[in-house]
């Protein structure tokens, strides 16, 4: 039997790790033009510095950082990637977003996984991650803007299209020819109605004990992650939590 592999996931806000806020600007570079992907609006380091932007990273033992996710918050002076992104394709994505803003509005970008380390499932690791601190960075939506192939993580978290932008959701050859991408939103990120019951009880785990260790097994071997994700709010709904945790134990009498 072979030993299995540890990998951590680490949360913080961009400007407090900026070391490896390089690390994840350079891996996900290579990710892109390992695709022919060269300009996106993602590939920047203007997050770096966003104290409204958080970063999760996945770190193996030996191979190093092996995979990134970030979340940005939508502020009246700091526009969300995807709206730069859609805006050229179709104008109402600001009416849009705007709606959104009030509530506390964030947009999850930048997934990316090494090559050197794929069929492990860090994407679907990386986004339930991602999901798990939404309300306690702020956001009680969620938007993405994503590559059809990368579409299954969102919905398994919450995430349903947004139809009232682009096609139906849908923007067909972008950003290069064979890749369809589609705009989502997560419409309630404390209460999780559109995700699975199995997949709350997930997240809500890691909303109540953000730091922990747990053997999952997202892709073709079992993996040891160690969960780091305490950011500096610490805000949760302990009664959605207890109501799901009350509906499993019913489920399953």
């Amino acid at each position: 039997m072979e030993p299995i592999e540890h990998i951590k996931l680490k949360a913080f806000k961009a400007p407090d790790e900026p070391e490896l806020c390089a690390e994840f600007l350079a891996e996900h570079r290579k990710v892109l033009e390992d695709f022919g992907i060269s300009h996106v609006t993602t590939n920047n380091d203007v997050w770096m510095h966003d104290p409204d932007c958080y970063v999760i990273v996945a770190l193996h033992e030996t191979l190093g950082m092996v995979g990134g996710i970030r979340l940005k918050l939508d502020r009246p002076d700091s526009p969300l990637p995807m709206a730069t992104a859609i805006r050229k394709l179709d104008p109402k994505v600001d009416v849009a977003l705007a709606e959104l803003q009030a509530d506390g509005n964030g947009e999850v970008c930048g997934l990316w996984n090494a090559h050197r380390y794929n069929g492990r499932g860090i994407p679907v690791l990386l986004s339930q991650a991602v999901t798990a601190i939404a309300v306690a960075a702020g956001a009680r939506k969620m938007v993405c803007f994503v590559a059809h192939y990368t579409q299954k993580h969102p919905a398994r978290n919450g995430f349903i299209v947004m139809d009232n932008i682009g096609d139906n959701g849908y923007f067909p050859n972008y950003p290069i020819p064979r890749i369809i991408a589609i705009a989502m939103i997560n419409p309630d990120t404390m209460l999780l109605e559109q995700a699975t019951a199995s997949q709350r009880q997930l997240i809500y785990s890691l909303r109540l004990r953000p730091e922990q260790v747990r053997v999952e097994t997202p892709g073709s071997v079992p993996l040891e992650v160690r969960y780091e994700m305490r950011l500096n709010s610490n805000v949760h709904d302990l009664y959605a939590f207890q109501q799901i945790e009350a509906g499993r134990l019913m489920a399953s009498a």
